[in-house]
């Protein structure tokens, strides 16, 4: 099922609030990608899921699915992969790292749809719209227009992601395939707020990336941007503030999902920029599937080891890491 490495070349990401051609390329991508068959289908998933990750059942109809489908596959079936500490994706040192090469993966593809070698992915600074009073604001502004993200609450129908269609989605841990829909969106409901800029701030004053005892409890950079601790916050905070298809394990459904882990990047990377290029655990301690030199999950494209992408500057770099 894998689609080879692609070529990539460096880019600066960007805010999507404040540079519309990178917003107007993303959106425009994510729904090429979307549409473009990738020759993979239902049933295809089906035989994969049930050969190599048994604890992922999947039921549904059958169908083709989009290159786009396969981010969403990617996602859920990493989640699915249980490790001592977390899964393969998330609730451990790996968290930082598999998401980065993701990304990477998925700005690969867009630079391919969109016959775009220099295209990077926009980020969301949702610390800043954390900032907005009242909170019943922060849903209500100019990112949940039809101009840029489309709708924040029920159905997206607004804006080029209205053109998206959901066609894989987890539910009582069953990945089903279903009759292809609009995304959905329940802004502020679960949550009030955003995360602020405090909680950032907070993130990047711990000194170590992570320590033992490594999972959702540890006080570590790594956690506090995960949002674990007294969570959710952070990261998690902003999957469960825009709700929907962002709650799932399929929260790629969403591209959201993209900005809020380009933003989490960013804000990683501004951690390395004042602690330097450090991750633990070393490839001697801790546990198996998050150490510095283990083979992360890999479905579209070579993997990759978090080693690997502790400097992203063969890929891209930010207009502003504050």
């Amino acid at each position: 099922m894998g689609m080879g490495k692609g070529a990539g070349m460096t880019g600066r990401r960007s805010n999507i609030l404040t540079s519309s051609s990178a917003r107007n390329d993303y959106l425009r991508g994510c729904v090429l990608l979307d549409q473009e068959d990738s020759g993979v289908t239902a049933q295809d998933v089906f035989n994969f899921l049930r050969s190599n990750i048994p604890s992922l059942p999947m039921r549904g109809i059958q169908q083709d699915l989009s290159t786009y489908d396969l981010f969403v596959l990617w996602h859920v079936a990493t989640m699915s992969i249980q490790l001592s500490v977390g899964n393969a994706a998330h609730g451990g040192p790996i968290f930082l790292p598999w998401h980065r090469m993701y990304l990477i993966r998925l700005e690969q593809q867009l630079q391919r749809v969109l016959a775009d070698p220099n295209f990077a992915l926009p980020y969301w600074d949702w610390a800043a719209d954390g900032e907005i009073q009242p909170p019943n604001q922060q849903w209500q502004t100019i990112l949940w227009s039809s101009t840029h993200l489309g709708d924040a609450r029920n159905e997206v129908n607004s804006g080029q992601l209205g053109a998206m269609r959901v066609r894989l989605w987890q539910s009582g841990g069953v990945l089903w395939s279903i009759d292809p829909r609009p995304i959905e969106r329940d802004a502020g409901r679960d949550v009030p707020d955003l995360p602020n800029e405090d909680d950032v701030i907070q993130a990047h004053q711990e000194s170590q990336y992570d320590q033992p005892s490594w999972g959702m409890g540890s006080v570590s950079h790594r956690n506090r941007l995960e949002g674990w601790l007294n969570g959710p916050q952070l990261h998690n905070r902003v999957h469960v503030w825009v709700g929907g298809d962002m709650s799932p394990g399929t929260s790629p459904n969403d591209p959201v999902f993209f900005l809020n882990h380009c933003n989490v990047d960013r804000i990683w990377e501004a951690w390395m920029a004042n602690h330097g290029r450090v991750y633990r655990p070393s490839p001697t301690e801790g546990p198996a599937g998050h150490r510095l030199n283990d083979q992360m999950v890999a479905i579209l494209g070579e993997s990759m080891r978090p080693e690997d992408v502790l400097d992203p500057t063969e890929w891209y770099d930010y207009d502003s890491l504050k």
